[in-house]
């Protein structure tokens, strides 16, 4: 969302509403934004969560309701469709409301979604879907609209020169948060097939926990595989990175084997860095690139399409240094800024000139 936001200061005063203890609230403090901390509760498995939820949502509804008064906002966007509270405050205001869906409604439990979809139909003034994917669950309503993420406004760093490393390794990349369902487990799995054919492979992990238990113990169980299969050599791990450029221009082959995305702004960075990628179909990335010509799509989850898309790519310069220079140029053109969040900008005047009618 920042990545739009940044590009569209110049027209309008944005206010961000995070949840409390959120590190993004230093972050956006710094780029200049005034943020508001409210302790949203989302929806989980955990009793209490679903005890609280349906108080905390109206409480939380008329905190961002007396947000916006003192703001004096003209609209509410609510960056994903699962977060109600943006519903419940245009209850309290009459606001506009724009929901954002990231996630891909299809995977989620179906009657929550069907929910929401529901009520981003009926209640929001202007459904963004960040993907063909995700617009794909939506009814074809003139208010329901594709708009896709940018891609980042510079490079900070030279373009790299894909070229064969001095001691002859090839180098990927995983970078993602350590979180279930985002695809680790089978990097690893078609790692080990393919290094037992080609031992120049190196792997490398990188990502957060988000400081939940759960993802913690995702992670402790790759790191335990890892030394099980004997790779601790060739297979490390990483935190978080918050210079995502820099790790990105490092490496040979960018990796992303999630079960489910709805847009993938890992992939979209590989691809505008100039790092060959391989992907899964699970969504969104299937829409960043064209398969054999600026990277290689696998079927999701297909353990064995990954291993043999790293062991070609990796004994492979030329297609390597093709994808790198076709993804550069595909991303560029596809997510330009007429594409992206000028199209958002478009969207914002449009339902503020309708409620100013």
């Amino acid at each position: 969302m920042r990545g739009a936001t940044d590009r569209l200061q110049h027209q309008f005063e944005f206010v961000y509403v995070l949840p409390s203890g959120s590190k993004g609230v230093a972050v956006l403090e710094a780029a200049g934004y005034k943020v508001y901390q409210v302790p949203f509760v989302e929806i989980s498995k955990r009793v209490r969560n679903l005890v609280l939820y349906p108080f905390m949502l109206l409480l939380n509804g008329w905190r961002l309701a007396r947000i916006t008064r003192r703001e004096k906002a003209s609209a509410l966007h609510m960056n994903d469709f699962y977060n109600l509270t943006g519903v419940v405050a245009r209850a309290f205001t009459a606001l506009p409301l724009i929901t954002h869906v990231r996630f891909l409604p299809q995977t989620q439990v179906q009657p929550l979604a069907r929910t929401w979809r529901w009520l981003a139909e009926h209640v929001a003034q202007r459904v963004v879907c960040v993907s063909q994917a995700v617009y794909r669950y939506f009814s074809p309503l003139p208010r329901v609209r594709v708009i896709a993420d940018p891609i980042p406004g510079q490079e900070k760093y030279p373009p790299t020169s894909v070229a064969a490393r001095a001691d002859g390794t090839v180098r990927m990349l995983y970078l993602s948060n350590y979180i279930p369902g985002k695809g680790q487990n089978f990097a690893l799995e078609a790692f080990g097939r393919a290094y037992a054919q080609d031992t120049r492979l190196r792997l490398r992990f990188m990502g957060g926990d988000m400081g939940l238990e759960k993802n913690r113990e995702f992670k402790a169980q790759l790191v335990a595989a890892v030394a099980d299969a004997g790779l601790s050599e060739v297979v490390t791990f990483g935190g978080f990175e918050a210079d995502v450029e820099a790790v990105i221009k490092q490496a040979d082959i960018v990796l992303n084997f999630s079960e489910s995305e709805s847009f993938s702004l890992t992939c979209l960075d590989a691809l505008f860095f100039g790092t060959p990628l391989i992907a899964s179909d699970c969504g969104g990335p299937a829409e960043l690139f064209e398969h054999g010509r600026s990277g290689l799509l696998v079927p999701n989850r297909d353990v064995p399409a990954m291993a043999e898309a790293m062991l070609r790519l990796a004994a492979d310069l030329p297609l390597r240094q093709q994808f790198a220079e076709a993804g550069r140029a595909f991303v560029r053109h596809k997510f330009s800024p007429e594409a992206t969040y000028l199209q958002l900008g478009a969207l914002y005047e449009e339902v503020l000139r309708k409620r100013a009618k």
